[in-house]
């Protein structure tokens, strides 16, 4: 079975159908959780809200050339992050802890001790970074650069012009690159001196 008759099947109302899509589909979207927000029990909370919107709307879903399952349910995982994080600035709650996750391509366990502190410097300056960015510079950003989509996907994920984000792309990029100078230029030096 493909994922289109899961998806049928599940909307039959077999849950095993939609434990398969679950399944499938869990690693991604805890992956554009936790790069957009950065710490992993906020990740799993949209995973899980990402599943439930999913299950309860999963009548409305309607499979087309344009439109899959796991495009659908990313649209859902952004919109999710999105609230998560309006939220919690709402309630004042400004925590943004750098969590170890295996899945992160940063995480390789490099047999160079120096290497591996300064993969982890870069990578922990990187996420401050993206938390300069507005909430939706960030997601956009997130989708290009982690997930790979093209900025028509972007576009048709979230609703917008193509233009609208390479837009917001450009000036994520520009704000991370003035954010990250001062890094940039301390390991360009230390880079000298070795």
């Amino acid at each position: 079975m493909d994922e289109q008759d899961q998806v049928k099947s599940a909307q039959d109302g077999n849950q095993e159908a939609f434990h398969w899509l679950f399944d499938r589909n869990k690693q991604n979207i805890f992956a554009i959780a936790y790069k957009y927000t950065n710490n992993r029990e906020d990740a799993e909370d949209i995973l899980q809200d990402t599943f439930i919107k999913a299950f309860y709307h999963l009548n409305k879903f309607h499979h087309s050339e344009d439109t899959n399952f796991s495009s659908w349910l990313c649209r859902i995982c952004i919109n999710s992050s999105i609230d998560f994080l309006r939220k919690k600035k709402k309630m004042k709650i400004n925590k943004f802890a750098t969590d170890n996750i295996e899945t992160t391509p940063l995480q390789t366990k490099a047999s160079n001790p120096e290497k591996s502190t300064h993969l982890q410097q870069v990578k922990e300056k990187v996420d401050s970074a993206l938390h300069k960015l507005t909430a939706k510079q960030r997601m956009i950003f997130i989708l290009r650069h982690y997930q790979q989509m093209t900025t028509k996907e972007i576009a048709e994920y979230m609703d917008c012009s193509q233009g609208s984000i390479k837009k917001q792309l450009f000036r994520s990029i520009s704000t991370l690159k003035e954010h990250l100078k001062t890094f940039l230029q301390e390991t360009d030096y230390e880079m000298q001196k070795i």
